[in-house]
Protein backbone atom coordinates (compact mmCIF):
# COMPACT_ATOMS: atom_id res chain seq x y z
CA UNK A 1 0.00 0.00 0.00
CA UNK A 2 1.25 3.28 -0.67
CA UNK A 3 2.04 6.04 2.01
CA UNK A 4 -0.55 9.02 1.94
CA UNK A 5 -0.39 12.29 2.92
CA UNK A 6 -2.92 13.85 5.82
CA UNK A 7 -4.88 15.52 3.45
CA UNK A 8 -5.25 11.98 1.43
CA UNK A 9 -6.64 10.08 4.53
CA UNK A 10 -10.59 10.51 5.40
CA UNK A 11 -11.67 8.71 8.74
CA UNK A 12 -15.40 8.06 9.10
CA UNK A 13 -18.08 6.65 11.50
CA UNK A 14 -20.85 4.51 9.90
CA UNK A 15 -23.50 5.54 12.31
CA UNK A 16 -27.42 4.27 12.53
CA UNK A 17 -29.69 2.39 14.01
CA UNK A 18 -29.78 -1.19 14.50
CA UNK A 19 -30.79 -3.43 11.22
CA UNK A 20 -30.20 -0.04 9.01
CA UNK A 21 -27.58 -1.96 6.93
CA UNK A 22 -24.04 -0.49 8.13
CA UNK A 23 -22.39 -4.02 8.23
CA UNK A 24 -23.67 -4.30 4.73
CA UNK A 25 -22.85 -1.31 3.15
CA UNK A 26 -19.19 -1.69 5.25
CA UNK A 27 -19.15 -5.37 3.08
CA UNK A 28 -20.03 -3.30 -0.10
CA UNK A 29 -17.64 -0.94 0.11
CA UNK A 30 -14.72 -3.19 0.88
CA UNK A 31 -16.14 -5.65 -1.85
CA UNK A 32 -16.13 -2.75 -4.55
CA UNK A 33 -12.95 -1.49 -3.81
CA UNK A 34 -11.56 -4.94 -4.54
CA UNK A 35 -10.58 -5.47 -1.13
CA UNK A 36 -12.54 -8.76 -0.71
CA UNK A 37 -13.16 -11.00 -3.45
CA UNK A 38 -16.80 -11.69 -1.95
CA UNK A 39 -19.20 -9.69 -0.08
CA UNK A 40 -20.06 -11.58 3.41
CA UNK A 41 -23.66 -11.80 5.10
CA UNK A 42 -24.94 -11.18 8.59
CA UNK A 43 -27.06 -13.85 8.48
CA UNK A 44 -24.68 -16.40 7.25
CA UNK A 45 -21.86 -14.94 9.73
CA UNK A 46 -19.17 -14.12 7.35
CA UNK A 47 -19.07 -10.38 7.15
CA UNK A 48 -15.51 -8.73 7.75
CA UNK A 49 -17.07 -6.44 10.80
CA UNK A 50 -18.87 -8.99 12.92
CA UNK A 51 -16.14 -11.72 13.32
CA UNK A 52 -16.76 -12.24 17.23
CA UNK A 53 -18.92 -15.18 18.49
CA UNK A 54 -21.39 -12.76 20.22
CA UNK A 55 -21.80 -10.95 17.35
CA UNK A 56 -22.81 -13.91 15.38
CA UNK A 57 -24.50 -15.27 18.22
CA UNK A 58 -26.68 -11.50 18.54
CA UNK A 59 -26.44 -10.69 15.08
CA UNK A 60 -25.58 -7.42 14.93
CA UNK A 61 -22.16 -5.77 16.05
CA UNK A 62 -21.14 -5.44 19.35
CA UNK A 63 -17.99 -4.15 18.96
CA UNK A 64 -16.74 -1.51 16.89
CA UNK A 65 -14.88 -2.79 13.53
CA UNK A 66 -11.81 -0.64 11.72
CA UNK A 67 -11.24 -1.18 7.95
CA UNK A 68 -10.08 0.91 4.97
CA UNK A 69 -10.52 1.22 1.98
CA UNK A 70 -8.40 3.15 -0.80
CA UNK A 71 -11.04 5.28 -3.75
CA UNK A 72 -10.06 7.94 -6.18
CA UNK A 73 -6.24 8.15 -4.33
CA UNK A 74 -7.45 8.78 -0.94
CA UNK A 75 -7.32 6.26 1.73
CA UNK A 76 -10.89 5.84 3.71
CA UNK A 77 -10.15 4.77 7.48
CA UNK A 78 -13.68 3.60 8.31
CA UNK A 79 -15.28 2.28 11.70
CA UNK A 80 -18.40 0.03 11.14
CA UNK A 81 -19.96 0.97 14.85
CA UNK A 82 -23.04 -0.77 16.58
CA UNK A 83 -26.60 0.20 16.34
CA UNK A 84 -27.91 -0.75 19.25
CA UNK A 85 -28.21 1.76 22.02
CA UNK A 86 -26.52 -0.89 24.71
CA UNK A 87 -23.23 0.06 22.82
CA UNK A 88 -23.38 3.30 21.87
CA UNK A 89 -19.87 4.00 23.75
CA UNK A 90 -18.51 2.18 20.51
CA UNK A 91 -19.62 4.86 18.29
CA UNK A 92 -18.94 7.92 20.99
CA UNK A 93 -15.40 6.57 20.75
CA UNK A 94 -15.31 6.18 16.68
CA UNK A 95 -16.60 9.79 16.67
CA UNK A 96 -14.04 11.64 18.63
CA UNK A 97 -11.54 10.20 16.53
CA UNK A 98 -12.71 10.53 13.15
CA UNK A 99 -13.28 13.48 10.48
CA UNK A 100 -16.92 12.87 10.11
CA UNK A 101 -20.20 10.78 10.17
CA UNK A 102 -22.40 8.46 7.82
CA UNK A 103 -25.58 7.92 9.65
CA UNK A 104 -27.73 5.29 7.70
CA UNK A 105 -31.75 5.63 7.64
CA UNK A 106 -33.25 2.13 7.01
CA UNK A 107 -35.72 2.84 4.70
CA UNK A 108 -38.57 0.79 6.04
CA UNK A 109 -39.13 2.66 9.08
CA UNK A 110 -37.12 6.08 8.45
CA UNK A 111 -35.62 7.94 11.32
CA UNK A 112 -35.31 6.15 14.47
CA UNK A 113 -34.58 6.77 18.05
CA UNK A 114 -31.01 5.80 17.91
CA UNK A 115 -30.74 8.32 14.81
CA UNK A 116 -31.39 11.25 16.98
CA UNK A 117 -29.39 9.93 19.75
CA UNK A 118 -26.37 9.20 16.97
CA UNK A 119 -27.00 12.78 15.25
CA UNK A 120 -26.67 14.50 19.11
CA UNK A 121 -23.40 13.30 19.42
CA UNK A 122 -22.11 14.46 16.42
CA UNK A 123 -23.45 17.73 16.96
CA UNK A 124 -22.01 17.51 20.38
CA UNK A 125 -18.77 16.83 18.94
CA UNK A 126 -19.11 19.33 16.12
CA UNK A 127 -18.69 16.24 12.85
CA UNK A 128 -20.23 16.69 9.57
CA UNK A 129 -22.63 14.25 8.87
CA UNK A 130 -23.71 12.29 5.55
CA UNK A 131 -27.31 10.86 5.48
CA UNK A 132 -27.49 7.90 3.35
CA UNK A 133 -31.24 6.41 3.24
CA UNK A 134 -30.99 2.05 2.63
CA UNK A 135 -33.00 -0.54 1.61
CA UNK A 136 -34.83 1.48 -0.69
CA UNK A 137 -35.96 -1.38 -2.36
CA UNK A 138 -38.40 -2.48 0.85
CA UNK A 139 -41.95 -2.34 -0.06
CA UNK A 140 -42.30 -0.34 3.37
CA UNK A 141 -40.20 2.42 2.18
CA UNK A 142 -41.51 5.36 1.62
CA UNK A 143 -38.55 7.98 0.51
CA UNK A 144 -40.70 11.21 -0.35
CA UNK A 145 -42.48 10.75 3.50
CA UNK A 146 -38.62 9.76 4.86
CA UNK A 147 -37.72 13.36 3.88
CA UNK A 148 -39.79 15.03 5.11
CA UNK A 149 -39.61 13.15 8.56
CA UNK A 150 -36.40 14.12 8.71
CA UNK A 151 -36.50 17.86 7.45
CA UNK A 152 -39.37 18.23 10.70
CA UNK A 153 -36.57 16.83 13.06
CA UNK A 154 -32.90 18.12 11.51
CA UNK A 155 -34.69 21.04 9.84
CA UNK A 156 -33.19 22.59 6.49
CA UNK A 157 -29.56 20.63 8.07
CA UNK A 158 -31.04 18.22 5.59
CA UNK A 159 -30.62 18.81 2.19
CA UNK A 160 -31.65 15.97 -0.41
CA UNK A 161 -29.31 15.03 -3.33
CA UNK A 162 -30.02 12.77 -5.70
Amino acid sequence: MRVYQTNEIKNIALLGSAGSGKTTLAESMLFGSGIIKRRGTVEAHNTVSDYFPVEHEYGYSVFPTVFHVEWNNKKLNIIDCPGSDDFIGGAITALNVTDQAVILINGQYGPEVGTQNNFRYTEKLHKPVIFLVNQLDSDKCDFDNIIANMQSIYGQKCVQIQ
